[in-house]
């Protein structure tokens, strides 16, 4: 499911990108366009992919590092990306402004290895007089965390049905 969904972001992120530039930047940009050659980018990619924190030595480097700081990527309708992130902020924002400041704040953070119902989601046997006997630190919670971190899909339906019950 998860080598799925990154696919799909994948795609999403292929198709619906965009290069945007300031407009009083464009003579910049032009400028040190003119400068990288299709070389110059493969060389430097794979420097880079070598050494992150390599330095551009060529002139043709120097202008695609120098090029980073007046490009920005856009991409719309791709979940996770940066502009999606800055879109519900900019909706909380606005929720903010016509609403007001929300009165109640709540964090929840199920516990999924040591409860039952998350043991028993994920195809595991559950003898519920043992269980709440050994609920010592230490006592199997090594064996609980393996068994459901093999199985994400259990623990995410296990935290949606928490979620569904508390909220009804």
């Amino acid at each position: 499911i998860f080598v799925m969904g990154n696919i799909l972001q994948r795609r999403q992120t292929s198709f619906n990108a965009r290069l945007a530039v300031k407009k009083s930047w464009f003579p910049r940009v032009n400028a040190l366009l003119e400068k990288i050659s299709d070389s110059t980018v493969e060389s430097y990619t794979e420097k880079l992919k070598k050494n992150p924190f390599a330095r551009p030595e060529t002139e043709g480097e120097k202008a695609a590092a120098d090029l980073i700081n007046y490009v920005n990527y856009v991409a719309e309708h791709v979940p996770g990306s940066m502009a999606e992130i800055q879109s519900m902020r900019e909706e909380m924002f606005s929720i903010v402004n016509t609403d007001g400041l929300p009165h109640i704040f709540l964090t929840l953070n199920p516990t999924d290895t040591n409860n039952p119902i998350a043991q028993v989601i994920a195809g595991r046997d559950v003898d519920l007089d043992k269980f709440f006997d050994d609920l010592k630190p230490g006592s199997e919670n090594l064996e609980r965390s393996t068994f459901i971190s093999q199985n994400p899909v259990a623990a995410a339906e296990f935290f949606d049905i928490s979620v569904k019950n508390l909220l009804e």
